[in-house]
């Protein structure tokens, strides 16, 4: 985190709407854009390829994707067209598979010829790259109660997607049944004009899921004090499992990204961007059960020396610090309530649409 890279945008009507890691050189990004590209990009600044072009302000890219083991890069616009190119840039094809903005595109990591879209249009689709010839050739359509925002595949077996509508309702979905949801989560996270819109993502090694709340009046339960955390839900069985919240940082958390191993998560707030540390938290609740336990033997040696039941009492009050102290120690990370701190931040210019 010490070490940083700014590359100079062309300002109003160049946001970045989408970026992904080129997997054959880290040092360079996919990235479409509101300026009507999508291309590859190095940390110098410099344009590798373009990889698409509108030559139009009035259509743009939404969102990007790479394959490595098909090689090729998909990317939506915002009047519902998806373009398959090769990572060298040669155009396969270029469809009309929604009917408005494809907000997100992505393929299946564990079975690299399924493709998931997904639209303002009310709809999630999932492709078969093999057999696409027109917006008819879907395997399955997601209907969905408003425009969605984003829709993910399980990194750990591809078998679940995740979605992300504009207002209120987070699925899961699973393979074995694409008709319904395995789960619908109600959740706060409403779409506003100038705000990035808030995509729940994976956990990369659980079926963990992490969003941002955005706190309505009009959504069941709400409270006047009601805080903009992140939530964390078990992707299994649909309940929430922890919330993390900074109490220096009150902005609405947008979008969220974990780190490979799954210790540490990004969190993009406004300019800012939140580094939660799981180890930096177990350290930090190690010292306090430390200073509680000595606070506690200091406060022991203050009382007259008692013999039998109250002796006794004591130690027990000891051990039980001393069991959490080591359960802490021995805390495994597949633990559903995962729990973080924040470690730094970071300046960072959010732009998406």
């Amino acid at each position: 985190l010490n070490k940083t890279c700014f590359l100079k945008g062309i300002g109003a009507g160049g946001a970045i709407t989408g970026m992904k890691f080129n997997p054959f050189n880290p040092s360079e990004l996919y990235t479409s854009s509101v300026a009507g590209t999508t291309a590859l990009q190095d940390f110098s600044g410099n344009t590798i390829r373009v990889m698409a072009n509108t030559d139009d302000w009035d259509f743009w890219y939404c969102s990007v994707d790479v394959s490595a083991t098909r090689r090729t890069v998909v990317t939506g616009d915002n009047v519902g067209n998806v373009i398959l190119l090769s990572t060298e840039g040669e155009q396969i094809w270029n469809l009309k598979l929604h009917k408005k903005k494809v907000t997100h595109v992505e393929f299946n990591s564990h079975c690299d010829w399924l493709v998931a879209t997904a639209s303002i249009d009310q709809t999630v689709k999932i492709w078969d790259l093999r057999n696409i010839q027109d917006k008819s050739s879907c395997l399955h359509v997601l209907q969905h109660d408003k425009g969605v925002n984003a829709a993910y595949f399980s990194p750990t077996d591809g078998a679940k997607l995740l979605s992300t509508d504009q207002h209120n309702e987070i699925r899961v979905y699973s393979s074995s049944d694409w008709s319904k949801p395995q789960h619908s989560i109600s959740h706060p996270h409403r779409q506003f004009q100038h705000l990035t819109p808030i995509k729940a993502t994976w956990h990369p090694r659980y079926d963990l899921i992490v969003v941002g709340r955005y706190p309505d009046p009009k959504f069941p339960g709400y409270t006047a004090d009601e805080l903009r955390t992140v939530d964390i839900f078990d992707g299994n069985s649909g309940e929430m499992v922890c919330q993390l919240h900074d109490p220096n940082a009150s902005g609405i958390i947008s979008l969220n990204k974990f780190n490979p191993m799954g210790d540490i998560l990004a969190s993009g707030m406004g300019f800012n961007i939140l580094i939660w540390d799981r180890e930096v938290m177990i350290g930090k609740k190690q010292e306090d059960l430390m200073q509680a336990m000595k606070e506690q033997r200091i406060g022991l040696k203050n009382l007259p020396h008692q013999r039998g039941h109250r002796q006794r009492q004591s130690n027990t009050e000891t051990n039980k610090f001393k069991t959490k102290l080591l359960s802490l120690e021995l805390e495994d990370t597949k633990t559903k309530g995962k729990e973080y701190t924040v470690h730094t931040k970071r300046k960072k210019d959010p732009e998406d649409l």
